[in-house]
């Protein structure tokens, strides 16, 4: 066996896409990524005043008191701040004629606890696909990062941790980080590398849970049955099943195109579609608090980034806007339209690194809530495979104005902890710490990173 450093997430996925004769026989890669900081994270009150929908469910439940609603502090040893922890096997044959297979088993896990992290508890849970490269292009089958996502990893100045704001656009919709039963053509023409996908259902379930919160697993969590006094978050363990009776729920496609136009610049396209196919998006965990909230019928977004750096300086300089959009179905008015724009620097000094990162995300209809974001960064690197780090920011939230679902009840806040509450996304902001509505949130992490 070899083992290999690998400096960013996106690496593990692309290694095998233009390898050439870099394999010249059969191989097996274990590779692994170690990140745990002492954080501490300061919530400021939320003013949910306007949200009929978010003051029922204080009233009704702890949780999402602590989370939308009540002012917070909590010091904690946690994982995956500036990069997300994995582990993983990868392999490859050379079978002949310029064909090779390959494969890729990735999970991720928590060093504070041992557990297993995301995704559901699923033992293979960030990627688990087989392929076969031709001198046409690589075939993937299997689970796999979304098209999306590789527009995002390659355009930031870090590598999408739970501290890293430049992913704000991302996490509004999990489809687009990583997605079931996917089927990808990966091509590699000189300085282009494009990818297609295509996805019978990427994990989109009858009914959607908006109370699937980190510290209440109470709906949609591995193991439970989803149904219409539970429901589950985009993504969750059993949204992807492939039935008779979806009626094309789920169905996703994707497009990432990278072009590098000299050594030091790269821009990137990146498009995601998929079907909600009228799913319900629901709260509460069961029958007290159930309220249907819309019909959702699809989303879209489409992204524009790129990255310089500075020939002999080092520098890094990086962009990256996103525009996505959710419908209901067509009885409802249309659904939330939601616009990012993220830019990021980093220069290296010796064995520092310094840099800072900026988001803005906003609701361009709906509540017109938005999400203000700034986040310092400071790393020492002892080696290729080692450093220490600090995090330092925040996200201040506006909450926009009242806004009513298709059932009627009044929402506010901005993309960020909104989407959150409606299942959108499984791990919320800041490694799971999460945002409250119309408050700042601050966060500071002092972390070790270790690749192998």
């Amino acid at each position: 066996m070899q083992k290999t450093v690998l400096t960013k997430a996106v690496a593990v996925a692309l290694a095998t896409l233009g390898a050439g004769a870099a394999f010249a026989q059969s191989s097996v890669t274990i590779y692994g990524n170690l990140d745990v900081a002492v954080d501490s994270v300061h919530k400021g009150q939320g003013d949910v005043a306007a949200s009929t929908l978010f003051s029922t469910l204080a009233a009704n439940s702890a949780s999402f008191n602590s989370g939308f609603v009540a002012k917070s502090s909590v010091t904690r040893v946690t994982s995956s701040i500036s990069s997300v922890n994995a582990l993983g096997f990868k392999g490859t044959e050379d079978i002949g004629g310029g064909y090779k297979a390959g494969f890729v088993l990735e999970g991720q896990f928590q060093l504070d606890t041992g557990a297993q992290s995301g995704q559901d508890g699923r033992m293979w849970g960030r990627q688990a696909f087989v392929g076969l490269t031709t001198p046409y292009g690589e075939v993937r089958l299997g689970r796999q990062y979304a098209p999306m996502f590789y527009a995002f990893a390659t355009a930031t100045v870090e590598a999408l941790g739970g501290a890293d704001i430049m992913g704000s656009g991302l996490i509004v919709n999990n489809l687009q980080v990583r997605q079931d039963n996917q089927v990808s053509y990966w091509l590699k023409a000189g300085d282009l590398t494009a990818a297609l996908s295509f996805s019978p259902n990427a994990g989109v379930d009858r009914y959607l849970s908006s109370t699937r919160m980190p510290t209440t697993v109470n709906s949609g969590s591995a193991g439970s049955t989803a149904g219409s006094n539970t429901g589950q978050i985009a993504g969750g363990a059993s949204a992807g099943t492939e039935s008779a009776d979806t009626g094309g729920r789920g169905r996703s496609v994707g497009v990432y195109l990278n072009y590098n136009v000299d050594p030091a610049l790269m821009v990137n396209f990146g498009y995601h579609n998929n079907k909600f196919g009228n799913a319900t998006l629901i709260t509460g965990s069961g029958s007290a608090l159930y309220t249907p909230l819309a019909e959702l019928d699809k989303y879209s977004a489409y992204s524009l980034g790129a990255k310089y750096v500075v020939p002999g300086a080092g520098t890094q300089l990086a962009g990256i806007y996103h525009l996505g959009k959710f419908s209901n179905d067509s009885g409802q008015v249309g659904g939330p339209k939601i616009s990012t724009l993220a830019l990021g620097v980093k220069h290296p000094i010796d064995k520092f690194a310094v840099g800072a990162e900026f988001a803005y995300s906003k609701f361009t209809n709906f509540t017109k809530g938005k999400d203000t974001s700034l986040m310092l960064m400071g790393d020492y690197n002892f080696s290729k495979r080692t450093k220490v780090y600090l995090r330092a920011g925040y996200v201040k939230d506006s909450a926009g104005d009242a806004a009513a679902t298709g059932s009627g009840v009044n929402v506010v806040g901005g993309p960020l902890p909104l989407l959150t509450g409606f299942g959108s996304v499984e791990t919320p902001f800041f490694s799971a710490a999460g945002a409250n509505i119309d408050a700042t949130t601050r966060v500071v992490a002092v972390g070790i990173r270790h690749q192998f």
